[in-house]
């Protein structure tokens, strides 16, 4: 990932982050459900957690198919 897909998906979990505190210590919200909330917050970081690994998958699977494209490895 580069930096401002970091950042991204840095932003994207502390809103799921603020909306968990909200919920959770705001008793203004109390008819927010702060379980339910904090379910959103687990999505929110599994959901990243597997964008940032395919990324990391497909960077290194590009990174191997320019190796062999310039004359690296060689499986015959």
């Amino acid at each position: 990932m580069n930096e401002s897909e970091t950042a991204a998906s840095i932003e994207r979990l502390m809103k799921r982050v603020d909306y968990y505190l909200h919920c959770e210590l705001d008793e203004e919200y109390d008819h927010d459900r702060p379980d339910s909330a904090r379910r959103q917050l687990e999505l929110a970081l599994r959901e990243e957690l597997l964008r940032a690994n395919a990324v990391g998958i497909f960077e290194a699977a590009v990174a191997d198919a320019a190796r062999i494209d310039n004359g690296g490895d060689h499986f015959a």
